[in-house]
């Protein structure tokens, strides 16, 4: 999307969810009870409620957005009972929002060994499964959780935001009739979650939707450098057209000249959250990419001129929806090809190298985010992967700059003071396993970084340290598969 479209778009509400949602009850028996005055138990009952207190004022630092005071604390009460769910289940939670994904799944999957029934920690996991695409263990946690307590609001959710990810209408529209039952009209999601569960309504009883036929298929394949949208050829409902692939989107798009054109007929109508329009809801009978087929895919009919910057109006655009489906969705832009497939690639390909595909959501938007990291430095931190910044092969934060071990007198003289940006020679760019020798770099010195990394953070409450931008992925060979959460890269040279 456009630049100035995008800023616009992005300001969706962050979900706040409390690391964790009990707290570990003390041990101290009643009076005359053996041991019930020992000076054992009264030193343990001054443990717990030392941890207890740790543990509550975490959560009021996660909640005022100090996740580094939220993890001391929760070391601390680590340090005096070494087996609490909850200080994992903040940790969990501190170490999401500083952008360590990997330490923050670990930390809740600490906290369910020890209590399998942590609802902080269940639910930040399900977050977890489902930034990396495996919605089936995502909805597992949410039904756990829905098993103790039926009218859990939050677990409600996560089992309706798997399920519309899944394109299961069926199931989304009757979570959605038990969820709002329980949620309140003052919970700041109730807006987005109307005009999705509006959507999800229209479709049920029409699926099953978005199945695929046949193996494989493969088509062109071209990228806007500027913008970085990534579309092919494809034939859709007999006419030949441009598809563009935008995980940012979570429901398809179809051009409404076209969806006229090719006699759709509405289902039903939604205005989506954070728009005034509404729009009406089709169903694709047919996309063709080569020999596959996607048949019955669900879309929004609407002005699709703002993705013209590819050359044309494209006839579609395939969000997370569509993306879920297919294992592997690969662009070979050097050569100009796009390859598709129903399974995800079983091993790396060969000549390519991994890096982690999480999509991040904004419930509005989904950000595809990757980690990354400088030269040889052990900081590793997470950037927008495609995300468009400039020109520069990547933008990136002040912050991660000096984490990945420069000074700061390396900064001090900057080349754009209105736009506190700052140009510099990183002799290796790392995006997962992958090594990108010699490439510019600018250097975000500003607080915030930039005006949409600024909205990208606290929608998504997740710290997203810059961009690897469409200059660097023109030159590769890009493996997408969303369901497994991993980007493959080749390089021009091993691609040719």
């Amino acid at each position: 999307m456009l630049r100035s479209a995008r800023v616009l778009t992005i300001f969706a509400l962050a979900l706040s969810l409390s690391a964790c949602a009990g707290k570990k009850k003390g041990g101290s028996n009643a009076p005359g009870e053996e041991g019930g005055n020992s000076e054992a138990q009264q030193q343990q009952d001054i443990k717990d409620a030392k941890v207890a207190t740790l543990i509550d004022l975490a959560n009021e630092d996660l909640r005022a957005g100090k996740h580094q005071k939220a993890r001391e604390r929760a070391a601390e009460a680590l340090a005096t009972d070494s087996n609490n769910a909850d200080a994992y289940a903040v940790l969990g939670a501190a170490d999401w929002r500083s952008g360590d994904f990997e330490s923050s799944t670990k930390n809740y999957k600490e906290a369910l060994e020890i209590d399998p029934k942590n609802f902080g920690a269940a639910l930040g996991l399900a977050r977890s499964h489902q930034t990396l695409g495996d919605h089936q263990k995502a909805l597992e946690l949410a039904e756990s959780l829905l098993a103790i307590d039926a009218k859990q609001v939050d677990p409600m959710m996560y089992k309706f935001w798997s399920q519309y990810a899944l394109a299961d209408m069926d199931g989304a529209s009757k979570t959605a009739d038990e969820m709002f039952k329980f949620i309140g009209k003052d919970n700041p999601l109730q807006p987005i979650l109307v005009a999705q569960a509006t959507y999800a309504r229209a479709l049920e009883g029409k699926g099953p939707l978005i199945q695929v036929e046949g193996d494989s298929g493969s088509s062109d394949a071209q990228i806007d450098p500027n913008a970085g949208f990534k579309h092919v050829g494809a034939v859709v409902g007999g006419e030949f057209t441009r598809a563009l692939f935008y995980e940012v989107r979570e429901e398809a798009r179809i051009n409404k000249e076209f969806a006229a054109q090719l006699g759709l007929k509405p289902v039903g109508k939604v205005t989506p959250a954070g728009t005034a329009e509404e729009l009406d809801i089709v169903i694709i009978p047919e996309i063709k990419l080569g020999n596959m087929t996607l048949k019955n895919v669900p879309a929004l009919a609407e002005d699709l001129s703002i993705y013209a910057a590819i050359g044309e109006v494209p006839g579609v655009v395939l969000g997370r929806q569509v993306m879920q489906q297919l294992g592997t969705i690969t662009f070979d832009f050097p050569a100009g090809s796009s390859t598709f497939a129903k399974a995800a690639p079983a091993e790396t390909p060969a000549g390519a190298a991994v890096a982690p595909l999480l999509l991040i959501d904004m419930r509005l938007l989904l950000i595809p985010v990757t980690k990354t990291a400088l030269g040889e430095s052990d900081y590793s931190f997470y950037t927008w992967f495609g995300g468009s910044f400039l020109k520069a092969s990547t933008a990136i934060t002040r912050r991660a700059y000096l984490k990945s071990g420069h000074l700061p007198r390396e900064l001090e003289e900057v080349d754009d003071e209105a736009n506190g940006l700052k140009m510099v020679y990183i002799d290796t760019l790392r995006v997962g396993d992958f090594a990108l020798p010699g490439v510019g770099a600018l250097i975000l010195v500003n607080t915030p970084p930039s005006a949409e990394l600024g909205q990208l953070v606290t929608g998504t409450g997740f710290e997203i340290s810059g961009y690897v931008n469409p200059t660097v992925l023109k030159n590769l060979k890009v493996t997408y598969s969303v369901p497994t959460g991993k980007v493959f890269m080749t390089p021009r040279q091993a691609a040719g």
